[in-house]
């Protein structure tokens, strides 16, 4: 069954009624360019405020291992995920926090880039507790409500923590799940009334459907 993860919280109230609608994660944005960057001190009061069994990950592109530390200690984080093009030797350096990369895919020469940026983190004895696919659109780190092309899907290899984002909807969920089948799906514009607000309707119908392809998939498999 599939973990949700919804990303892009910015206020503590949107964080619980997420919770309550499903949500396993909260990702918390901290790239200064995104409509979705929430402030410091309110991400850490939303930590504080998630039920246990809700975990929270910090979003950062391209900012140095110190910077990531500093936010990640003052917020209280346990997990980060990187997001731009951060050099393999990050994933090392900034253990014992687990990273989930992330790697927007514009074609199969980015699926052979992601499989060999793994396997140095490997050969390092460093590798990420989870991958996240994105799409790729120009100039955009995430959240561009794009879908991966079923083509470069069919590319994956297999990852054991497969985080699944990308143009992710109520609408789409279950028949991208049934056809990926991974570990946790991600959204965040798709279910929003505006960037950086959530519906807690739109969730819960996120989440239900995430399980319902996922059980579809499992039952014709």
């Amino acid at each position: 069954m599939p973990l949700v993860k919804v990303c892009g919280l910015t206020t503590v109230q949107d964080a619980l009624e997420c919770a309550k609608a499903g949500a396993d994660w909260i990702g918390l944005n901290f790239h200064p360019a995104s409509p979705r960057f929430v402030d410091i001190a309110v991400a850490a009061e939303i930590v504080e405020a998630l039920p246990s069994h809700v975990q929270a990950v910090g979003l950062f592109v391209d900012r140095s291992v110190d910077e990531v530390r500093r936010i990640a200690e003052r917020v209280g984080l346990r997990k980060v995920q990187l997001h731009g093009r951060e050099p393999v030797e990050h994933l090392a350096e900034l253990q014992p926090l687990e990273v989930v990369r992330a790697f927007r895919l514009a074609d199969s020469s980015s699926i052979d880039r992601m499989i060999s940026h793994l396997a140095e983190a490997g050969r390092l004895g460093y590798p990420p507790f989870a991958v996240l696919v994105d799409a790729y659109v120009s100039g955009v780190p995430g959240g561009t409500g794009h879908s991966i092309p079923d083509r470069l899907l069919a590319l994956l290899p297999s990852l054991p923590r497969l985080i699944l984002a990308g143009g992710l909807t109520p609408e789409n969920v279950a028949e991208r799940v049934a056809a990926v089948q991974p570990w946790m799906v991600d959204v965040a514009g798709g279910v929003e009334t505006a960037p950086g607000v959530k519906d807690s309707a739109l969730v819960l119908r996120f989440s239900t459907n995430a399980r319902t392809g996922f059980e579809k998939a499992v039952a014709g498999s």
